[in-house]
């Protein structure tokens, strides 16, 4: 299962939009770069290509890089 959630970095001054796992959406709350964060749809399907890519962002995320996060968003 996969949910639709919208975030905000430190910093950032509008929120961006991506897709997630449910184990990423926990582990994307644990980042302390993360201001606020919170599922706005769930249920999301066809997203296994981008699963992995969004794995990716998160791990180069816990190292204070959120380049590649925000290039999988939408920004709002």
């Amino acid at each position: 299962m996969a949910f639709k959630i919208k975030y905000k970095f430190d910093g950032d001054a509008k929120y961006s939009v991506c897709t997630v796992t449910y184990s990423q959406y926990k582990n994307f709350q644990k980042l302390p770069i993360v201001k606020k964060c919170e599922v706005i749809r769930g249920n999301v399907k066809n997203i296994e290509n981008y699963k992995k890519e969004m794995q990716n962002a998160l791990n180069l995320a816990f190292k204070n890089d959120t380049s590649h996060i925000k290039k999988l968003s939408e920004e709002l």
